[in-house]
């Protein structure tokens, strides 16, 4: 019996969400990111949580894949504007697919 191997795409569809509504576990110091030149969040996020939006960084938490990329791309090539932290207990991502 043959398995069906899924996309990537795939795969996180299976991933289950629990949204914390009240309180984001990313914050973004809108200053820093606004004097940051090379801004690496925008492109190393896999789940395209940060955009540049009207001159300021726009944060969508709820795609946040918990990596934690974005806070060493901030840290060691960005302007160090982005705290990063655990989700509540209870809230984040559950990953169903291995």
């Amino acid at each position: 019996m043959s398995q069906k191997s899924l996309t990537m795409d795939a795969r996180l569809g299976l991933d289950k969400y629990e949204i914390d509504e009240e309180q984001s576990h990313i914050e973004v110091d809108q200053e820093r990111c606004k004097s940051c030149e090379l801004k690496p969040c925008l492109t190393v996020c896999p789940a395209y949580v940060y955009q540049w939006v009207d001159d300021h960084v726009a944060v969508r938490y709820e795609n946040c894949l918990e990596c934690g990329t974005c806070q060493i791309s901030c840290d060691h090539g960005g302007n160090k504007g982005i705290t990063w932290r655990n989700p509540q207990g209870g809230f984040g991502i559950l990953f169903r697919y291995g």
